[in-house]
């Protein structure tokens, strides 16, 4: 089958109508497709490594000298073998970064930081910070600040390995969370001495409502509990019981209205 190229030639082709006079008025997305010309090569490349880990790709695994399943040991590749391994050589490279190994290992051993609030700013991306310390200006202490931070020591030589370098940035992060969380308590303490009154927190809040609905089932448990007890006793004596006090299961009623308003 042969290659459709009319779209990447657009450029050229509009160009050639301009000189002609076919077109008298320049097109809107003329400058920007001449500065970034679209790619006219098509012929598929072989990826042989992979630019992230310099993996070799399309190698086929080694044989296993143990048996499989049906007891068969496994002397040569099949076709299915060398093609997959073939796939790789086309298919496009996953690439891998140590920084999203980092924030996996960080936020895996504190998942509570996971909870705090963010806030999310629109900027244009060329904020600098200097990570030859971690607490920076206008930017919040998180798992982010550990990861720059143990990028810096490695990359500056004064850690011998990535693992004492992640160790070091999290002793860190722990002493200035700890200053952080003394900080809020102290201005907190200063504020409840001159008169300031705090309301629940979030967590308190739920808290709260939480045991109103295990406050109310409980009562309703305890009630069909004795209801059950008395039916086993005498059952005829136990309906009539029900009819004659009503109290109780307005008062279950009542609750529940409570807790959905």
């Amino acid at each position: 089958m042969k290659i459709q190229k009319n779209a990447v030639n657009v450029l050229e082709r509009t160009s050639a109508y301009l000189r002609a006079g076919l077109l008298t008025k320049q097109p809107a997305w003329y400058n920007v497709v001449a500065s970034v010309p679209p790619l006219k090569k098509f012929e598929r490349v072989p990826k042989l490594t992979n630019p992230s880990n310099d993996r070799i790709n399309g190698q086929l695994h080694s044989l296993d000298s143990s048996a499989g399943n049906n007891g068969m040991f496994k002397t040569r590749y099949t076709a299915k073998d060398r093609s997959n391994a073939s796939k790789q050589l086309y298919s496009a490279s996953k690439l891998t970064y140590i920084e999203d190994q980092l924030r996996e290992i960080f936020y895996k051993q504190h998942p509570w930081e996971l909870s705090r609030p963010k806030i999310l700013i629109e900027n244009n991306g060329d904020e600098k910070y200097d990570w030859s310390h971690m607490q920076q200006i206008g930017k919040p202490l998180d798992g982010e600040s550990v990861v720059q931070r143990t990028l810096y020591l490695m990359k500056n030589k004064e850690a011998p390995s990535l693992v004492l370098a992640y160790d070091m940035a999290r002793y860190e992060f722990y002493r200035l969370r700890m200053q952080q969380h003394i900080e809020e308590q102290v201005a907190q303490e200063e504020a409840e001495m001159f008169g300031s009154v705090f309301g629940p927190s979030a967590i308190e809040y739920g808290i709260q409502k939480e045991q109103k609905v295990i406050d109310t089932w409980k009562r309703k448990a305890i009630i069909q509990t004795e209801i059950m007890a008395a039916r086993r006793i005498n059952p005829s004596e136990s309906w009539a019981t029900d009819e004659k006090d009503p109290k109780k299961n307005d008062d279950i009623e009542e609750d529940v209205e409570e807790i959905k308003l």
